[in-house]
């Protein structure tokens, strides 16, 4: 007998593709350009609120999946449902992005992202429910999902030149309109768990905690949320940081993170995490962060050519900034987590990372360090000096990771109850 499974079929890889494209189209359309929109709008001292909405919402996420997706409606139901509602709150949102309303904004932002994020695992679900061999069919799919990204900072930057502008927004919720009635018509995804008991533990990983008894375990998790609380001054802050340098289209410029993540994705980190080991695709993954910034702030005093090459390489070390960090610690987590309690450890890094991580970089470096440094009248030299704080940040815990963490061996068998205490 066989052991080759069979193939997906060409329409169901048609069907998913589409949909994983205009899911994170919707994501892409405003999540990298609205700190210019909010600039313009007078209310850029609500950027870090505004940019903690969705860690917020993946914090949240999990407890929505295992009570609703997991035990009352279909998957791609429940996706439909969620798409609409998330497309009227980012269109409703603009309306009210003014100081005297921004509270309002903020609060639609987050009804957005509260919508928005559960769909992330929800297409994850469809996908691997319906594909053939998912270890095999689904990054083909994926694939989608970053060009989905791509295509609409092009979008917004091309066709509507919406980087200040409320257009942004209603691409954003056209596409989840349209995304949102396309769910209704995906293969039908029953939910697995349906009337089972709800166990509040087993929706934030508690069976995962005996594993932080190793040593290895617990200081690359608690690594990976401290290298996570650095990362959202790109994201919020790159797109007015690179108006104030000369650089008018920002969503197609910032999507040349995306194009590089996919060349990285498919073609180096494969190779790279297999030569060189889980430690050190980390390591350099967070060097990458501190050598971006690094060179934002080399191009706040930068001019013309010097300045261009600065900012483009950047942007492109996302491949390995992104990549090199979050995919190292999936995998770390498939490795030395045994299958049953699999699915509750990479739950329970997502909260670490984008939830937990990403707040406390939103609230700590963006709303916090960011206001203190530009103070009012904020030019090139007070951009020099904010960018390097990040760096000072990201060095020690470089540091403490490279003299702290050991890659033990994965050991598939071993119990967590029989994990010595870390000395």
């Amino acid at each position: 007998m066989s052991d080759v499974k069979p193939r997906s079929s060409l329409g169901l890889f048609v069907t998913l593709s589409v949909m994983m494209f205009l899911i994170f189209f919707v994501w892409g359309a405003w999540y990298v350009t609205m700190g210019t929109f909010m600039t313009e709008r007078g209310i850029a001292d609500s950027i870090g609120w505004a940019y903690s909405v969705a860690p917020i919402a993946a914090i949240v996420t999990p407890f929505f999946m295992g009570v609703f997706a997991d035990r009352f409606l279909n998957a791609e139901k429940l996706q439909g449902l969620l798409l609409f509602l998330s497309g009227l709150a980012i269109m409703a949102a603009p309306r009210f992005a003014a100081p005297e309303t921004s509270s309002i904004y903020l609060s639609l932002l987050l009804v957005h992202t509260l919508c928005f994020m559960p769909t992330l695992g929800l297409s994850n679900t469809i996908c691997l429910k319906h594909l053939a061999d998912g270890d095999r069919d689904y990054p083909i799919v994926r694939v989608f999902a970053t060009l989905g990204w791509i295509v609409a900072g092009l979008v917004v930057s091309f066709v509507f030149k919406a980087e200040a502008t409320p257009t942004q927004f209603y691409v954003a919720g056209t596409a989840a309109f349209a995304v949102g009635l396309y769910s209704f018509f995906l293969p039908k995804t029953p939910p697995p768990a349906k009337g089972q008991p709800l166990d509040i533990g087993e929706l934030y990983g508690a069976a995962t905690l005996p594993y932080f008894r190793k040593r290895s375990f617990a200081v690359f998790m608690f690594a990976s949320l401290l290298a996570a609380a650095a990362m959202m001054p790109y994201w919020s802050l790159g797109s007015p940081f690179g108006n104030v340098v000369g650089i008018e289209r920002t969503g197609a410029f910032f999507s040349m993170g995306q194009v590089a993540e996919l060349f990285v994705l498919g073609l180096v980190l494969p190779v790279f995490i297999k030569r060189f080991g889980i430690k050190w695709t980390m390591m350099i993954g967070v060097l990458c962060w501190a050598i971006r910034y690094t060179l934002f702030s080399g191009a706040a005093n930068a001019e013309g050519g010097t300045m261009w090459t600065m900012m483009v390489v950047a942007v492109l070390l996302h491949g390995f900034s992104y990549d090199f960090v979050f995919v190292s610690g999936f995998l770390y987590v498939d490795r030395h987590v045994k299958e049953e309690v699999r699915a509750q450890a990479q739950g329970l890094l997502v909260v670490f990372t984008q939830g937990i991580g990403f707040l406390l970089s939103s609230q700590i470096l963006v709303a916090m360090v960011y206001p203190s440094v530009m103070g009012d009248d904020g030019g090139l030299a007070e951009w020099q000096r904010f960018w390097l704080v990040p760096v000072g940040y990201l060095v020690p815990v470089l540091l403490l990771f490279a003299l702290l963490f050991r890659e033990d061996k994965p050991i598939p068998h071993t119990r967590p109850e029989d994990f010595p205490e870390s000395a």
